[in-house]
């Protein structure tokens, strides 16, 4: 089911990478980005994730960004450690469930396009480490970014358009954070 504005989220119960369970509903009260990412070596994702770890201090302070990975707890540990400590939460979604609850597309022609239209991102991601050597996940997962209000309920979402790795732009998020 592909969610739209105007829903809510039911409840989301996954672990984080030290293995601890976070549920969604902690977000509760806050403005949220929750973002359905690749798997967790994907060089694209850990740009992503890069830039808003450097950038984080220009969101809202009453802001959060949940972040999940198809991905498997020790895989996802072993990437997200990289970064060091992320100021928001990472989570690991091995089995796939809540991708396929709200319709997060598969798509091998997004991942193409990806390559071929965004391939000079990839040598900054190598140069930082972002390199996915072990693959345990789906590699054609096209993102998704859902901006949820205070009360739970959906703001936006985008559905990636043009490639696997097309999300909100930052100042987009950063707009929908300062509200």
């Amino acid at each position: 089911m592909r969610l739209s504005k105007g829903d809510k989220i039911g409840e989301i119960s996954l672990p984080q990478a030290d293995g601890s369970i976070f549920n969604l509903s902690e977000t509760k009260g806050s403005r949220v980005l929750l973002t359905f990412y690749r798997i967790a070596g994907c060089s694209f994702c850990n740009l992503r994730l890069n830039e808003f770890n450097k950038r984080f201090h220009e969101f809202g302070e009453n802001f959060k960004h949940v972040g999940i990975f198809h991905s498997p707890v020790d895989n996802l540990k072993l990437y997200m450690d990289r970064h060091n400590d992320l100021p928001f939460t990472i989570l690991a979604d091995k089995d796939f469930t809540y991708f396929k609850k709200y319709g997060v597309e598969r798509s091998f022609i997004k991942l193409i396009a990806a390559m071929l239209f965004k391939a000079h991102k990839i040598l900054p991601a190598l140069i930082k480490g972002y390199i996915p050597l072990t693959i345990k996940g789906h590699l054609n997962i096209a993102v998704t970014d859902i901006l949820i209000n205070e009360d739970g309920t959906i703001e936006e979402v985008y559905y990636a358009k043009r490639d696997i790795a097309d999300h909100f732009k930052f100042d987009k998020v950063k707009q929908f954070s300062l509200q």
